[in-house]
């Protein structure tokens, strides 16, 4: 193969517009090599995506804290304010979709995700001097113009930094900072929720302390957090060059700041985005059921307000464990081809748990059985963060991915500012209404992913004729393919995940 033609494919390995080294040709290394490399970066970076994604999701959830503490009584909310408040956020989340993975396109990634991180630890320590419904809407839509960034930044990095089949294990592992987090900040709310000053509520001083916690974390991320492979900084040039290099296979593009109309409209026409946009919307309508409400369920079955906040940590627990084991179990040799049957399968319990909250009576005989519906909810998150490894392995082509990703987020936005509607202040503590909608959520994605299973098989099955008909590629021009920024519909050699 010509020499340029080699040279044009690697140099779409370059992740940003500003001078940084780069691989030029093919690098020989050994298995123990790459080992020892992909070792260091979970150890580094997985670290940094765990702690960050666990002090977004205290964040998001300090308002459910909050009203568990008093919140709705202490800034004289009334009727649907607080669920009001739960939807702004997300209103604020879905306003900054377009413009944030934009931006994100066009800057350095880590740098972008640090400034965001810092305002919003800003926001959320500002939120405590918030006494009023105005006041706290306010906080709560720029709350989510300001992380907005996190979770489609994240997808985007896993996807530049492990293979495909890591990936699940990787995502799964920083997903789980979800359940992880929410057990030493339950603690934490519960010991804040004892400080006594005067003319200051305790939600006041959760805000201002986990605000200051935020801008204290983020202003080191701005070194700790690299931008790409190819510049990160505590790599050496030949780990950079293998590490960008080990991601061939994936077939998935890496970054590429050029905004391309064609993968815009392909991310567009493409029935698969949408049936995964479909699937998104309908597990987020699943959300104010796992968290916003877990509080306020509980504490409507009789139980104090200490005891409600406690009671609380196993439900974090049991998500942590959820997610990680069904991360690493589909990273495995024994999950490989079952990725959407295992989405699916998540389902299940949560159909269970609905089906005994929707129908066993509240009294104080019936208590273990509603808090065990309860504990058996967030067995379900695990296909949150599965979401995000459909979406980094099957989606390829940087500007398809970036508008895909805007669009799932959009979906997943929507589905929150919903969701808490449907949670009815007059039907507590057993919101019949929301715990029904939950329900039917969870059956018509248990539909929609077994179609998705069917189609991306019979997809994989056309793909695998052609190529076998196309015969062997030579090494220069697979790397080529690999890095050519080609979305999966151009790119018969990619095959989806399943």
């Amino acid at each position: 193969m010509p020499t340029d033609t080699r040279k044009d494919g690697l140099e779409a390995i370059e992740m940003e517009n500003a001078p940084a080294p780069r691989p030029t040709e093919f690098v020989e290394y050994s298995p123990e090599e790459e080992r020892s490399l992909r070792w260091k970066i979970d150890l580094r970076l997985v670290t940094i995506m765990l702690i960050v994604n666990g002090i977004q999701f205290v964040d998001k959830l300090t308002i459910s804290y909050a009203a568990t503490y008093g919140i709705v009584t202490e800034a004289h909310l009334v009727g649907q304010e607080y669920s009001l408040l739960i939807t702004i956020f997300y209103i604020g989340y879905l306003v900054a979709q377009y413009p944030t993975n934009y931006l994100m396109q066009r800057f350095p990634t880590g740098k972008y995700l640090t400034v965001n991180f810092i305002l919003w630890g800003v926001v959320l320590a500002a939120t405590g001097s918030a006494t009023n419904f105005s006041s706290l809407a306010a906080a709560r839509f720029f709350l989510g113009v300001f992380e907005s960034c996190l979770n489609p930044g994240f997808v985007l990095i896993s996807s530049s930094w492990w293979k495909r089949e890591e990936q699940a294990s990787r995502i799964g592992l920083w997903y789980s900072a979800n359940g992880l987090a929410s057990i030493p900040a339950g603690v934490l709310f519960w010991a804040i929720a004892h400080i006594d000053v005067d003319n200051m509520f305790p939600y006041q001083w959760m805000f201002i302390i986990f605000g200051a916690l935020t801008v204290l974390v983020g202003s080191g991320l701005w070194w700790l957090l690299p931008d790409s492979p190819i510049k990160c900084t505590w790599l050496s040039e030949r780990e950079r060059i293998i590490a960008v290099q080990r991601l061939k296979d994936n077939r998935t593009g890496v970054k590429n700041s050029e905004h391309k109309k064609d993968q815009v409209i392909e991310a567009l026409t493409d029935y698969r985005v949408w049936m995964l946009l479909l699937a998104v919307f309908c597990h987020n309508m699943t959300n104010s059921l796992q968290t916003n409400f877990t509080g306020i369920i509980i504490k409507g079955f009789g139980y104090t307000t200490y005891q409600a906040v406690l009671l609380q940590i196993p439900v974090g627990a049991v998500m942590a464990v959820s997610i990680i084991i069904v991360g690493f179990f589909l990273s495995s040799k024994y999950g490989q081809g079952k990725l959407i049957l295992t989405m699916a399968c998540c389902y299940i319990p949560g159909i269970i748990a609905c089906g005994m909250l929707y129908g066993i009576p509240v009294n104080s005989s019936t208590l273990g059985a509603h808090l065990a519906a309860i504990y058996l909810i967030p067995l379900v998150a695990s296909v949150g963060g599965l979401m995000y490894t459909v979406l980094a392995s099957n989606i390829a082509g940087y500007t398809k991915k970036t508008v895909t990703g805007t669009l799932f987020f959009s979906a997943y936005c929507v589905a929150n500012i919903i969701s808490p509607q449907t949670f009815l202040s007059s039907e507590a503590p057993k919101y019949t209404t929301g715990v029904f909608v939950t329900l039917a959520a969870f059956i018509i994605n248990i539909i929609l992913f077994s179609i998705l299973y069917i189609v991306y098989t019979r997809d994989n099955a056309a793909r695998v004729r052609e190529n076998e008909a196309a015969g062997h590629m030579d090494d220069a021009s697979d790397l080529a393919n690999a890095f050519s920024d080609l979305t999966d519909r151009q790119n018969r050699m990619l095959l989806y995940r399943v």
